[in-house]
């Protein structure tokens, strides 16, 4: 289903990702570990088509477009000077959307990006970018900032999602990641796969 070949990924002839071959056959959530930068950002910004790497990256034969792949930074950027409402808008027009029935958080439209706190801004990103369906959905980080109850939500829209689609979950809290099929280690420059009942043991690995 999912084919990801990257030969190789560099910033000013230093590698920071180097012969990484994936291949995920079936819907699922994904956890994607690894220390402060140790490249998953780049990786993910890699198969968001945001970054320029040698290799490909393939579904279901065919090369993925930056149009199919749902990506929630850690920090995404919104613009303090729009209004939430007028965000969306935005997003819309940018991803070609003519009418949304739905928001995954309930936020007043005519509130000021630059009043909101860092959780509630990372809610209005939600709602933008989860304007459409996707392919495939990255989220790196995707709990920090939120409050236990949007936490809780956000957890039951991955998992929601995860029956349809490859979700790839990127986080430093590795008992949110119980629930994937697989957990991908990234340490120098390449991957190693466990099964999640092996937490412990990569936890191990990333406190040596």
């Amino acid at each position: 289903m999912l084919q990801i070949k990257i030969q190789e990924k560099s910033y000013s002839n230093k590698p920071i990702l180097q012969d990484i071959q994936l291949s995920i056959s079936q819907p699922g959530l994904y956890g994607i570990v690894g220390a402060n930068g140790a490249g998953k950002t780049t990786f993910f910004k890699c198969l968001s088509s945001l970054e320029a790497f040698e290799g490909e990256i393939l579904y279901q034969g065919s090369p993925l477009s930056s149009g199919q792949v749902a990506f929630i930074p850690t920090e995404p950027y919104l613009y303090d000077h729009l209004t939430v409402g007028e965000f969306y808008s935005f997003y819309r027009k940018l991803l070609g959307i003519k009418t949304v029935k739905k928001y995954t958080f309930e936020i007043d439209k005519n509130t000021l990006i630059k009043r909101l706190s860092t959780g509630m801004r990372k809610k209005v990103y939600y709602n933008a970018v989860l304007q459409k369906p996707y392919t495939l959905y990255i989220f790196d980080e995707p709990f920090n900032g939120l409050d236990i109850a949007s936490v809780i939500h956000i957890k039951k829209l991955l998992h929601s999602l995860a029956q349809t689609h490859i979700v790839l979950v990127a986080s430093h809290l590795l008992e949110s990641l119980q629930a994937c099929v697989k957990i991908y280690l990234l340490q120098h420059l390449h991957f190693q796969a466990f099964a999640p009942e092996q937490i412990p043991f990569i936890e191990s690995i990333l406190i040596e």
